[in-house]
């Protein structure tokens, strides 16, 4: 490991910059915390790949998955269709990872990620009822 330098007051500035807890954010899968698979399964458990040129059949999740984090925490991956013709984003699929539980606050954080997602490419219409009910199991 190479040595590197930080500001003295390098965890103020950390902790200042912390997410609120229980926030979430989707991740394109083109962000280096996840580009180098090998890394991101090394330093946080999270093994990925985006399966646009998967055929469909092989998929294991979707066409365009993306990460969602809380935090440093990988806690799921979405299958997410933007419709801009009709301003409405999909959540086609949501898988949550070992040991994530859903919950009800886990749901409005992952809705709330999904807003915010559909804000940034213009689609506020949202559309993830039925993903977040069969993530449940329902």
């Amino acid at each position: 490991m190479r040595p590197a330098l930080a500001p003295a007051d390098i965890e103020e500035r950390l902790a200042a910059a912390a997410p609120a807890p229980g926030e979430m954010r989707f991740l394109s899968p083109f962000d280096p915390a996840i580009r180098d698979r090998k890394r991101a399964m090394r330093l946080f458990g999270f093994d990925y790949r985006i399966e646009v040129f998967v055929p469909e059949k092989k998929r294991q999740y979707g066409y365009y998955v993306l990460p969602l984090i809380a935090g440093d925490r990988f806690v799921g991956r979405a299958d997410v269709k933007a419709h801009r013709a009709e301003g409405r984003i999909e959540m086609k699929g949501l898988w949550l990872e070992p040991g994530v539980k859903q919950t009800k606050a886990r749901e409005k954080n992952i809705r709330t990620a999904l807003e915010e997602l559909g804000r940034f490419t213009g689609t506020p219409v949202i559309d993830a009822d039925a993903a977040l009910r069969r993530a449940r199991g329902g």
